[in-house]
């Protein structure tokens, strides 16, 4: 077992197996979003949680309103760097790691 968990590519899906359970499982207000309210014409401007997204952590009192929410290019930015760049980076890690002990 601690073979397994030396190799990178294992690490980098393992790391983003628990961040994503870790944001769309838990309500954590942190990306960059918009939400359409009825009867306002404009967005309003919000920090969301990837777990609105599949119907986790909403609760009908902080939705009545809304029509529509979406992540803008900085929430999207951001959700692929906790999703994709740190597991990358803890993967390399763990690369360079190995190369040292050889």
């Amino acid at each position: 077992m601690r073979s397994t968990l030396r190799k990178p590519i294992v690490v980098f899906f393992l790391a983003v197996f628990v961040l994503s359970a870790i944001f769309f499982l838990i309500p954590i207000n942190l990306f960059d979003g918009e939400m359409v309210f009825e009867g306002i014409a404009e967005p309003v401007q919000a920090k969301l949680s990837l777990s609105y997204f599949i119907g986790i952590g909403a609760s009908k009192e902080e939705t009545a309103g809304v029509l529509d929410f979406y992540l803008l290019p900085m929430g999207y930015f951001l959700a692929f760097l906790m999703l994709i760049a740190l597991p990358v980076l803890i993967a390399y890690r763990v690369h360079v790691a190995n190369q040292q002990q050889k």
